[in-house]
């Protein structure tokens, strides 16, 4: 999967003055960062870079290995005289000499029970498995990005309203302070103005704490080490619609990518029994030789080809056996390990898409339902002003309508939101690939529209 490269816009770089407005961060930026900066998606490409590695090592095993010395030594013998073997060659030890020999050797193994073919499969599913894996990172980390950029705008529409909201309330705690002391209200309805106002600016608080929290799990989900605030804007794209029959997924990547690690592990049980095994090999051996009794500079340019050699090499390792014995109970609980993931990976699978569902459902009833609720605040606050108007009713009144249709109002967006977050979920979990896919179209700005 190709990843997205983006920088910083310029106003993340350095704020012109001391109290600069916060940059904003859009969406399509949030999550052009996350593909880059994302700490898992990086391990995620980490882990494939090196199971490419090891899939070409593991091709090596099918392969000759060859290697070739040169060495030149001064031989002289401190006793009698005799004869030595340089190079594969018998040569005579009268007196001192210079000697170059030169060897090329190679190997190419015919048989060793089973592990290259067993550990060749091991790689081949090992990168299989890296490749899942990062597939996965890269939804998981899309997710997060979707849920925490989400958080931040709800965020931000509470602490709006919420602003608007205590205005009302103040507003509100006036008027029956001058109604009690124009004998209209008593002492207990100015006590209560006077509580709910205080809610408004506890319920303020609590938003803008919550809201910085937010932020900082966005900036954690994107990968910015940065601590300077950001905000996001008032909007997040809606995916595209999900067929109400749709069944559940039969290849998520997080399911795809354990069960490749549980067959390399079982692989990997029977690269570790080939240790019973003998081995054959066939090898050969071609060798030069020069000599020269005064000059190593001769010896070297006289250097030819003297002889080679050609065989079978038959090994076999009988005692310790408990070294074998070792690393095949490790393999097996490697592999009883991975298969343990592999089912518990199927279950969250499952799980995710049918919570999704639910999540779905829920969400888009209740954004109903507070859309409705919002109409109905609305007509309220239009029939209090006629009755203002026709003075039936006071401003008092209609200053308590006001803050019913904020407080609707704070419901019907953030309802709205959670609906769609609810929608990018429900699409990773029926289809990861699209999911990906559709948010990868985001980040490079080919997909517009936004709830507001």
């Amino acid at each position: 999967m190709t990843l997205l490269a983006a920088g910083l816009p310029p106003a993340w770089a350095a704020p012109s003055g001391r109290h600069a407005p916060a940059p904003v961060l859009p969406f399509a930026q949030a999550v052009r960062l996350s593909l880059t900066r994302a700490p898992a998606i990086t391990e995620a490409e980490g882990a494939l870079t090196e199971a490419h590695g090891q899939h070409l090592s593991a091709l090596a095993a099918f392969l000759p290995t060859v290697s070739a010395s040169d060495g030149e030594q001064l031989y002289a013998p401190l006793g009698p005289q005799s004869s030595t073997v340089i190079a594969g060659t018998l040569v005579s030890t009268r007196g001192r000499f210079y000697d170059n020999a030169a060897t090329v050797s190679a190997q190419w193994n015919l048989f060793d029970g089973g592990k290259d073919v067993a550990g060749y499969r091991a790689a081949a599913l090992g990168l299989q498995s890296a490749e899942q894996g990062l597939e996965s990172a890269v939804n998981t980390t899309l997710i997060k990005v979707v849920g925490a950029y989400e958080a931040v705008v709800a965020d931000q529409i509470r602490v709006h309203l919420d602003t608007r909201i205590v205005s009302w309330d103040r507003r509100i705690s006036d008027l029956t302070q001058k109604r009690y002391r124009h004998l209209i209200a008593s002492r207990l309805a100015v006590l209560q103005a006077l509580q709910q106002l205080i809610t408004a600016q506890t319920t303020e608080i609590n938003d803008r704490t919550q809201e910085a929290e937010d932020r900082e799990t966005l900036a954690r989900a994107i990968g910015l080490a940065g601590t300077q605030a950001v905000r996001v804007a008032d909007a997040l794209p809606a995916p595209p619609p999900i067929p109400a029959g749709a069944r559940a997924p039969r290849s998520a990547p997080s399911v795809v990518s354990a069960r490749a690690a549980w067959e390399a592990a079982r692989e990997n049980v029977r690269v570790a029994e080939a240790g019973y095994w003998p081995t054959l090999a066939v090898t050969g051996q071609y060798n030069w030789l020069g000599l020269d009794p005064g000059s190593a500079e001769t010896a070297f340019m006289q250097t030819h080809g003297n002889n080679y050699t050609v065989g079978l090499t038959l090994s076999w390792t009988l005692f310790p056996l408990i070294n074998t014995g070792g690393a095949v109970e490790s393999a097996e609980g490697q592999a009883l390990s991975a298969e343990g993931t592999y089912h518990h990976a199927e279950v969250i699978g499952r799980r995710r898409w049918q919570a999704a569902r639910s999540l779905y459902r829920t969400a888009r009833a209740n954004a109903r339902a507070a859309a409705q609720a919002v109409r109905w605040a609305h007509e309220t606050v239009t029939l209090t002003k006629a009755r203002v108007h026709g003075a039936q009713a006071s401003a008092l009144a209609l200053a308590q309508a006001e803050v019913a249709r904020l407080q609707a109002l704070t419901t019907e967006r953030v309802a709205v939101l959670a609906q769609t977050l609810t929608a990018w979920k429900l699409l990773r979990a029926d289809a990861p690939k699209r999911f990906a896919a559709r948010l990868l179209r985001v980040a490079q700005g080919g997909v517009r529209g936004a709830h507001r």
